[in-house]
Formats: structure tokens, C-alpha cells, sequence
């Protein structure tokens, strides 16, 4: 007993650092968010959009977000299944993972502090799926990275749009660096597993089981289906946005918000932001705020009602922590045990 609450100390300490890091960037970007606002707004403008808030489109601007629960759950079961190579009887279920999201959620909401949702999802997976914690890490961090990636590729597909809506290069061209930049990092990662088992040690071949096996995600049938994942998730965001332009009234281009929604679909998933605070004003305030028909003030009025939206969405989520955790089995669970990559080198 006192070497298992030795080595939870150890790795409560291990974490510190990640929190701490994590908490500094969110806080700074939160802060670039605040400072333009206190700069920029007027804030007898903001509460004039507000009060044209027309309450009868929240229930279904709220319920548009949240069906991103049950779409990344669907998701994520395809990472494990396809990772895996095993079948869906050997995987942890869909409605397993479907409660571990909505659950994670909910902590992501509750706790301000970026990658809760992620390590609460990796812990789930641990305990209630029998994972080990390499692939219950591996499966988490590939499936915010094929997010990733197709984001990236919409929002490149996304940027003709702009261009010919008269949005200007100052505008288009680091969006297409940023998105750029993510699919080149993408790539990286195949090769990642390679690099490390050429170092003989044994950290480094259990950082490379952590990095195996990206490659079966980008075959044509798991390819197709996370196409279609992604476009569901980036119509639930367009759809929230535009509930919320037509409960406040106004009116803008629809086509260019729809341009516009891989990038702040992007910054709402930012591990390290909460909730996408922060890092979406400053975006609505370079794209909608200047190009999109809209004031700044009313930009970034309609940024924070999306913003509560979400944490609404999250908090929901509070009432599947309630319940049985325990998957139904018709046999003994038996925990997983990771083997060694096939081209890890010999052991000495």
C-alpha cells in the first residue's frame, strides 16, 4: 500500500509541471482576449446585441454543440477499433466511450485547466476499458490529432472561399500556415516511431508504442468515414454559430461564416484554452470583426454567447458521471497488456 500511494505521489508530482504550463499558456491567451476587448469594445454595444437576444433559438443553439458528444464518441471507438486491429467485441463499447466523453466533458467545463477532458478520457479508458495506459494514451492522442487533420484540410479547402469573398492575404495567409503547419506535423508523426526505436533504450521504445500505427487511420475506408465525422462536426459548429446570429438578429454572409468555421472549430478545441476562451474572440475579431459584414463590438457579442453555449454544453454533461461505470462482459475482464513494436529492435 505505501508503494502504490509512493509512486500515485510521484506521478501526481510528474503531472505539476504539464498543469502549471498548461494553466500559463491559457491564462496569457485569455488575457491577449480580455485586453483587446477592454480596447476595442464598447461595451454599451455589446449589451445592446444582447438584449436583442431572442431566447426561443438557444435550446437548439445549445443542443448543436453538444451533438459533438455523441460524433467524437463515434470517433474516437473508430481510432480504437482501427489502431487496434481487434473487433468490436474486443473494444471498449461505444456507449462505454459515449458516457467517457460526455463525462469528460463535464470536467473539461467544471475545471479550467487545459487537457482535463484528455487525461480525464486516458483515466477512463484505464480503469473502465482495460487498457493499458500507453494505448489508452495513444488512442486519446490519435484521436484529437485526426481531428486535427481534417480540420486542417477543410479549412485549406476553405480559404478559395475567403479569397473570393474578397477576404484579404492578411487574413487567409496565416490561416494557411497554421493549417499547413498542422498537416505537416501530422506527417511527422508516421515517422516519429521510426526515429525513436533507432535509439537503443528502453524509454524511447515505449515512446514509440505511443506513436504506432497512425498510418491504418489514413487507409480509404477509415479515411472516408473520418472525412464524414469531420464535416458532422463542423456543420454542428456552423449551425451554433448561425443559431446565434439569428437569435441576436444579424445578418452577414453565411457562405463566409461557413469559410470561417475550421478556424474557430480549431481554436474551440485548443487543448490549452478553455473552452476555446480567448483565442476565439481574438479570431472573431480578425475575421468576422473585419470582413464578415459584422461591427467588432457585435463580433465578439455573438463570441461570447458561443463561448457560454459550450460550457452549458459541457455542464449537461454532469449527469453521466452518474450510473454504472463497470461495462456489461459475458466473460473476466483481463486487463491489456501492450507488446513490443513489431520493428522494435532486439532486445540485449
Amino acid at each position: 500500500m505505501q508503494r502504490t500511494d509512493a509512486q500515485a505521489s510521484r506521478q501526481r508530482r510528474a503531472r505539476l509541471p504539464y498543469q502549471a504550463l498548461s494553466v500559463i499558456i491559457s491564462g496569457l491567451i485569455i488575457a491577449a482576449g480580455l485586453a483587446i476587448m477592454y480596447r476595442r469594445l464598447d461595451w454599451q454595444a455589446m449589451v445592446a446585441v444582447w438584449e436583442k437576444l431572442d431566447s426561443r433559438w438557444l435550446p437548439l443553439a445549445l443542443l448543436a454543440p453538444w451533438m459533438q458528444y455523441p460524433i467524437n464518441s463515434f470517433r474516437l471507438h473508430q481510432v480504437i477499433r482501427r489502431v487496434s486491429g481487434k473487433l468490436p467485441s474486443a473494444v471498449p463499447s461505444w456507449k462505454l466511450i459515449f458516457k467517457m466523453t460526455c463525462s469528460s466533458g463535464f470536467i473539461a467545463s467544471a475545471a479550467p485547466i487545459g487537457l482535463t477532458g484528455d487525461v480525464a478520457k486516458i483515466a477512463a479508458l484505464r480503469l473502465f476499458g482495460n487498457l493499458s495506459i500507453t494505448n489508452a494514451t495513444r488512442y486519446t492522442l490519435f484521436d484529437r490529432v485526426v481531428g486535427v487533420q481534417w480540420i486542417s484540410i477543410f479549412g485549406l479547402a476553405a480559404l478559395p472561399i475567403q479569397a473570393s469573398a474578397g477576404v484579404g492575404g492578411d487574413i487567409i495567409v496565416p490561416q494557411a500556415a497554421l493549417f499547413g503547419g498542422l498537416l505537416a506535423a501530422v506527417a511527422c508523426l508516421l515517422a516519429v516511431p521510426r526515429i525513436l526505436l533507432l535509439v537503443p533504450f528502453d524509454l524511447f521504445t515505449r515512446l514509440a508504442r505511443l506513436f504506432t500505427n497512425y498510418q491504418s487511420l489514413l487507409r480509404l475506408w477509415p479515411s472516408t468515414i473520418q472525412m464524414l465525422i469531420g464535416i458532422l462536426n463542423l456543420f454542428s459548429a456552423w449551425a451554433t454559430l448561425y443559431l446565434l446570429l439569428l437569435a441576436t438578429g444579424l445578418d452577414t454572409n453565411l457562405w463566409l461564416v461557413a469559410a470561417f468555421i475550421p478556424l474557430l472549430q480549431l481554436i474551440n478545441s485548443f487543448p490549452f484554452l478553455y473552452m476555446g476562451w480567448g483565442g476565439r474572440e481574438l479570431a472573431m475579431a480578425a475575421t468576422l470583426g473585419t470582413t464578415g459584414g459584422l461591427t467588432m463590438n457585435e463580433a465578439l457579442a455573438v463570441s461570447a454567447e458561443w463561448g457560454i453555449i459550450l460550457v452549458a454544453a459541457g455542464a449537461i454533461n454532469g449527469v453521466f458521471l452518474l450510473g454504472n461505470w463497470q461495462p456489461r462482459r459475458t466473460e473476466p475482464a483481463v486487463r491489456e497488456v501492450e507488446p513490443p513494436p513489431k520493428d522494435s529492435p532486439p532486445c540485449i
